[in-house]
């Protein structure tokens, strides 16, 4: 009498987690985060779950799970209603880039099989979400060697870093690159790359109270000069680091302000100054002189734009990313993990003054 009792409440609680999961054999439930309204993360996220059938999976489809998807600065300008793209529809899934696990393929004549690690290669995708069924034709296979972060931030910050050191400028060996907002994940990502251009990269940021500490790790992955925005301003210490290493004729900028136009002064002739953010959210002001007589050219740079132009170059860009980091010759961000419940504590934490990390969603 006891052991059926035990029995039957080892089958009231498997049913009971069955139940929750499924709501039959073939329909899973997913979390999912979306933006319901534009506005403050607090009221314009909302979470949900739908119901996946995977019993009627197409040949193209693949059933996925997310690995980690990380918050990005368009997240927060989508979310707010202040980006080049926004969804067409509201409610809409949420999330650009991320990691995912391939938990059943239909086709057997698929590319990927069950354990494969893919990244969506479509902009705006969705991916703050537990679950998904999709197209396998819109996404790219991944090493699942490799360290997670790197993989599931990899499709927009080292893509772009790479796409304006290759794009705008055939470089020498010895040229000075000099960027602004040098401890963002795209700055970090010039720093490796420009170290394995055998470029000088020039790093801005921000003063801190632990200057040292950023210091330190931008060093570890291969910066050697890093300055804060008021020590750029010494003519003494410039003029002491031109002697070392060639003034610099190339520029990125993702802050604006009095900190590009100080930036911009330190300019040799014959410039360029490529443009892919404005974290300061003020207007990039040219002094006249140095536009004129430096023959200053200046650009703008979008990913999401280049992309839909080059969809296969855009491929190809990570093939190359990949295999920088498959030599140990790239590595990807920190990052901080929560849960797409979470949501709120990971918002807050994102929005800590200067983070370093990525923050990361996981299922």
């Amino acid at each position: 009498m006891v052991l059926k009792l035990i029995r039957l409440g080892l089958m009231v609680k498997k049913n009971a987690y069955l139940s929750n999961h499924f709501s039959h054999f073939h329909t899973f439930k997913a979390t999912e985060l979306l933006i319901k309204d534009y506005g403050n993360f607090n009221s314009a996220l909302t979470i949900c779950q739908s119901s996946l059938d995977t019993s009627n999976l197409g040949p193209n489809d693949l059933f996925l799970k997310l690995v980690c998807s990380p918050i990005n600065p368009a997240d927060v300008n989508i979310i707010q209603g202040k980006y080049g793209i926004l969804p067409s529809t509201l409610p809409s899934l949420m999330g650009n880039e991320g990691l995912f696990e391939v938990l059943e393929v239909h086709s057997a004549n698929s590319s990927f099989k069950k354990g494969d690690w893919v990244i969506p290669t479509e902009s705006n995708w969705g991916t703050w979400r537990s679950h998904a069924i999709a197209d396998q034709n819109l996404f790219y296979k991944v090493p699942n060697n490799l360290d997670k972060f790197a993989c599931a931030t990899i499709k927009v910050n080292p893509c772009t870093a790479y796409l304006m050191l290759t794009l705008f400028k055939n470089f020498e060996p010895n040229e000075t690159v000099i960027q602004n907002g040098a401890n963002s994940s795209v700055g970090q990502a010039v720093i490796q790359l420009g170290k394995l251009m055998n470029l000088n990269v020039v790093n801005i940021v921000r003063k801190r109270e632990n200057q040292q500490d950023l210091n330190d790790y931008l060093k570890s992955i291969g910066a050697k000069y890093v300055f804060t925005e008021d020590e750029l301003r010494k003519s003494v210490l410039t003029h002491d680091l031109w002697e070392e290493i060639p003034k610099p004729k190339f520029a990125l900028n993702c802050v604006g302000g009095r900190a590009t136009t100080d930036m911009i002064r330190l300019l040799d002739k014959d410039s360029m100054v490529i443009t892919y953010g404005g974290m300061s959210k003020q207007p990039l002001t040219l002094n006249t002189a140095d536009f004129i007589f430096k023959d200053l050219k200046c650009f703008g740079f979008w990913l999401t734009t280049w992309k839909e132009r080059n969809p296969n170059d855009y491929k190809k860009v990570l093939d190359n990313l990949f295999e920088l980091i498959k030599k140990n010759q790239f590595k990807g961000p920190k990052c901080e993990e929560f849960t797409l419940h979470d949501y709120q504590k990971a918002f807050e934490r994102f929005q800590t003054p200067f983070l370093t990390s990525k923050i990361c969603f996981t299922s």
